[in-house]
């Protein structure tokens, strides 16, 4: 797709505008975790209903982001950006407020709704503003901020909650989202909207009914009965069905069969989807089986853990650059593949925490190498009246691979930790031994999922940009040869 010169902005003028809403949006998935027990104790909950301060926000967030990129490319990208960064700022002093678990559950959710429309334009402004020269380095840098906020997270929620009280965690985002509307609005100009007869009300209630009923099963698959897990499944399955016999006959659809059907695009989002899933094992697993097995205290765990998103900071914006000048498909294959050594290695090296260490810098490199050229593809490759629905659609796999894979290594780890103490010991050699051995072969599990996301990346194709590099190369090599 390329991009007239008078309409890009430059690619650190745009990220830098954008970044404040990328910014709080990852900071408060991450942020609110290390909170949550101080949050029960003050609210008097217990820790299955404070969960729904996680919960209602991830659910609202990956139900509506296709929704707000639809709205983007409707009424306009940056209006719906700006006004997202507006609701988000005020679901935050919502938070702040909130007296009782159910108010700050409502007020999460008003958060969400305002996070779903920065994220699901953020990455489409991006494109939009940049060309095919420069719009490598720009999504680097979008990684960049994504990395810092995610690393900065549990870091700065901890501090805040310690000297200020939980409340603390939400008034940050007040002046940094004030700050940056006010730069959006600045910066960033209006975009073209896409003029269509009718809106597909139809459409948007399917897939909403499938994605919230998707995530909502896997994000709490434990505390629900087997048969409303069962019925939750079937629901999104239905209306996934529904969904696409409606689109395939309506003019102005929510998700176009054309971008379903298109292997580029359906085949990048599913590699992503997996290549999110195989973060779990690093931020998931590991927490429990260094408190659990090894004794380590939270600081020791958090910084372990802060490895991958400084990593992923530097190496983000180097991948940026290469992927202006290399196949996606190289790239993004030996991305994968890098990711999925650094997973292997991580289970072998349990539980030698410096080769741990070296394996998860190995894991990031890999998953900058792979995030950042197929989100470069992906967005390259789609239409630009879809902009919006795409960049929605890219992000969803991210939240939606992170809430299924979760579910999947809790199950995974659980019947083999059964497996290998099946005294149900729960000290001394024995439960560290099944412990190591559980989590190395659920971490193994997620490897394998890679190969699956290797060969079908293998197989996707090239973007409209490649196709024109490679007969451009192909006419220079038969003039040179004449």
């Amino acid at each position: 797709m390329d991009v007239p010169e008078e309409r890009s902005i430059g690619p650190y003028q745009i990220v830098f505008a954008t970044g404040f809403g990328v910014f709080l949006s990852a900071l408060d998935s991450s942020i609110v975790n290390v909170s949550l027990w101080t949050m029960a104790e003050v609210l008097n909950v217990g820790m299955s209903e404070i969960q729904w301060v996680v919960i209602a926000y991830l659910l609202v967030l990956t139900s509506m982001m296709p929704l707000a990129g639809k709205l983007g490319d409707r009424y306009g990208k940056t209006r719906v950006f700006k006004y997202g960064i507006l609701l988000f700022t005020l679901g935050s002093l919502g938070c702040a407020m909130s007296t009782t678990l159910e108010f700050l559950v409502a007020a999460r959710v008003f958060q969400a709704f305002g996070a779903s429309m920065m994220t699901a334009t953020g990455l489409a402004l991006i494109t939009y503003f940049t060309t095919p020269g420069n719009r490598g380095r720009a999504i680097g840098l979008n990684s960049l901020i994504l990395a810092a906020a995610l690393g900065l997270g549990p870091v700065v929620g901890g501090i805040l909650t310690e000297l200020f009280g939980w409340e603390s965690i939400f008034l940050v985002n007040l002046p940094v989202g004030l700050v940056g509307f006010l730069i959006v609005s600045a910066v960033i100009p209006s975009t073209e909207r896409v003029v269509e007869v009718k809106f597909d009300v139809v459409g948007a209630i399917l897939f909403f009914i499938a994605l919230f009923c998707l995530v909502c099963s896997v994000s709490i698959s434990i505390a629900i009965g087997r048969e409303i897990f069962v019925i939750t499944i079937l629901i999104a399955l239905a209306a996934f069905i529904g969904l696409f016999i409606q689109e395939g006959r309506f003019t102005s659809p929510i998700i176009p069969t054309a971008l379903m059907i298109d292997r580029r695009i359906s085949i990048s989002l599913i590699s992503a989807l997996i290549s999110f899933m195989a973060v779990v094992p690093v931020s998931f697993l590991l927490p429990f089986f260094f408190q659990e097995a090894l004794k380590m205290t939270p600081i020791a765990t958090g910084v372990f853990l802060a490895i991958q998103p400084i990593v992923f900071s530097v190496s983000g914006p180097l991948a940026g650059l290469i992927s202006e000048r290399v196949n996606a498909r190289v790239q993004t294959v030996i991305g994968l593949i890098v990711q999925m050594t650094g997973l292997i290695m991580l289970g072998l090296s349990i539980p030698n925490i410096a080769l741990m260490a070296l394996s998860v810098v190995v894991i990031a490199t890999g998953l900058s190498t792979f995030t950042v050229a197929n989100g470069n593809f992906i967005m390259t490759s789609a239409p630009r009246e879809y902009l919006g629905v795409v960049s929605a659609l890219t992000n969803v796999s991210r939240t939606t691979g992170f809430s299924v894979a979760t579910a999947m290594a809790t199950t995974i780890f659980s019947t083999l930790f059964v497996i290998f103490n099946p005294g149900g010991i729960d000290s001394g050699p024995v439960f560290v031994e099944s412990y190591i051995q559980a989590t190395m072969f659920s971490i193994w599990f997620f490897a394998g999922l890679l190969l699956v996301s290797v060969v079908l990346t293998i197989f996707r194709g090239l973007s409209p940009v490649e196709i024109e590099r490679s007969q451009k190369d192909h006419i220079s090599h038969i003039d040179v040869s004449v």
